[in-house]
């Protein structure tokens, strides 16, 4: 009789396991993560009441989602998260709250475009940019015919990224760009105005109309810029941080550099001790990872 239960209870297990909704990850899940890791971020504290919340699918299990949010004032913030693979890999909160124009903005282009329009005036103040941004959306001409008008769109991306993970950028500059259907990759390099230079790679992605989807950098190599670097140690991050930076690897590794960036938050380059596995690993000292590279 047990045989048999355990029998039943086995075919049972394996029939859920098999099912492809046992494991479905779907667009309130992909909220509901993209939420909950902008409410732990300390930093983003006095946002609350999420509302106007969308999620768009960019691959299997993968979803950039925005919205909403209200600081102590009642005062709209756009949020917004990449999620890969089940895993939120970036997420943000504008510093500036949305004005009554932009809502009106939102009525006549879509809550769904918003977020990508707002983002793209506010860094442009170039006029020949902004008109060739309005015809390109209205489908007057094709964006793809136009490298500069692409890399400048990207490097508006990327910047917004450095600024979030690494402070205030000086200058960057996006070189021998390549683009492969709606896709543009290449190089470049960064100057921070807090000091120190990086080269790095970039890649964004672009609907039909050329607004960017997603853009994402990673530096070329662990170190080459001229911030301090050190081991563990006092001034080094703390074990919180070391510690969830080893763990998300999930192989044996040890630490082989460590740049300090803005206070509290530090770089740390790990080493596979077996194959040729290497991890830039950006992590604050209470050990939340804001951003992972896989390096070559």
């Amino acid at each position: 009789m047990k045989k048999r239960l355990r029998n039943c209870l086995s075919v049972a297990i394996a029939a859920v396991l098999a099912s492809p909704t046992a494991f479905a990850y779907n667009q309130s899940d992909a909220i509901e993560d993209c939420q909950s890791k902008i409410f732990d971020d300390s930093q983003y504290s006095r946002f609350s009441s999420p509302h106007d919340t969308t999620a768009q699918e960019t691959g299997r299990n993968s979803y950039k989602v925005t919205g909403l949010v209200k600081d102590r004032d009642k005062k709209d913030h756009r949020f917004n998260c990449r999620i890969d693979h089940r895993e939120v890999a970036s997420w943000n909160v504008s510093p500036e709250a949305i004005s009554d124009s932009d809502k009106k903005t939102a009525a006549a282009i879509g809550a769904g475009v918003l977020g990508l329009a707002i983002l793209a005036a506010a860094v442009s103040g170039d006029k020949d940019h902004d008109d060739k941004r309005n015809a390109y959306e209205k489908g007057e001409s094709s964006p793809f015919d136009d490298m500069g008008y692409l890399k400048r769109e990207c490097a508006n991306e990327v910047r917004r990224h450095l600024d979030r993970d690494h402070g205030s950028v000086r200058d960057l500059e996006l070189t021998y760009p390549h683009l492969n259907d709606r896709t543009l990759t290449g190089n470049g390099r960064v100057s921070f105005e807090r000091g120190g230079r990086r080269e790095l790679s970039f890649t964004c992605d672009f609907d039909r109309r050329g607004r960017v989807q997603d853009g994402h950098y990673s530096y070329a190599d662990g170190g080459g810029d001229d911030r301090s670097s050190t081991s563990t140690g006092a001034t080094g991050p703390s074990e919180v941080a070391k510690g969830a930076c080893l763990y998300k690897i999930g192989v044996d590794a040890y630490t082989d550099q460590v740049s300090a960036l803005k206070p509290g938050y530090w770089e740390i380059i790990m080493k596979a001790k077996s194959g040729h596995r290497k991890v830039a690993c950006t992590v604050s000292d209470d050990g939340k990872i804001s951003d992972w590279v896989e390096m070559k």
